[in-house]
């Protein structure tokens, strides 16, 4: 017997203050922006969303059911790689791609590959590619289904 369960994916999902960016566990990239919108706060339309992993083979999921939030137990078992966190912020890299988590202080503290300390504005939160110090892209988005 066919199960009409869909396969649970993993969304990068945005807004455009980049406040509280984070990977979502959903069966649909419109479940994963209804969710992220009705669980942070924002109006209908405001998040959009990236496919990741098209079929995730976890057998549990740290916060319950999906549609929810990733933890950074579960992105590792993905294939993630760490990318190292300041207070409240953490990142994560995956093919190629740092994604740092969205923050609702006003600034963030950054540590530099040199080690000095660099302030920067919240809505930094974005995915940046592994590109030479001082090459910056902007978010690439796909706002799908």
């Amino acid at each position: 017997m066919a199960s009409n369960k869909q396969a649970i994916k993993l969304y990068w999902v945005t807004t455009a203050d980049h406040d509280e960016d984070w990977f979502i566990f959903a069966e649909s990239a419109k479940s994963a922006r209804a969710y992220h919108e009705n669980y942070e706060g924002y109006g209908k339309g405001d998040a959009h969303s990236r496919l990741m992993v098209s079929d995730v083979r976890l057998t549990k999921f740290t916060n319950g059911e999906p549609p929810c939030h990733a933890q950074l137990r579960e992105l590792l078992a993905l294939g993630f790689e760490d990318a190292g966190s300041v207070p409240n912020q953490r990142s994560v890299r995956f093919e190629g791609k740092t994604y740092t988590e969205g923050i609702q202080e006003s600034m963030a503290v950054t540590m530099q590959e040199n080690g000095s300390l660099e302030l920067m504005d919240a809505s930094s939160s974005r995915t940046e590619p592994e590109a030479p110090a001082g090459v910056e892209t902007g978010p690439q988005l796909v706002n799908s289904e």
